[in-house]
């Protein structure tokens, strides 16, 4: 069995590396996009629940609030 020659070897191997450097690379951008992709739904989903943990917060701090006044103005009522 005979192969071709040195330089005919070379070249047939350095088509076959750049071939597989081209397929790493759009391999690597398809996984960038959907890593990017990913990254804006957490950060949405995130934003969403400290938007809902604000608003709960301030439920809290508004009931509790109301709470104290209710407290307030009957203990000044008694005296």
């Amino acid at each position: 069995m005979q192969t071709g020659t040195p330089a005919n070897d070379f070249d047939a191997r350095l088509s076959r590396v750049e071939g597989t450097v081209e397929q790493l690379s759009q391999r690597m951008a398809s996984l960038e996009t959907r890593m990017d992709q990913g990254f804006r739904e957490i950060n949405a989903r995130m934003d969403a629940g400290l938007r809902d943990l604000h608003t709960r917060i301030y439920w809290l701090i508004g009931i509790q609030f109301t709470t104290l006044v209710a407290l307030g103005t009957l203990i000044l009522v008694k005296l």
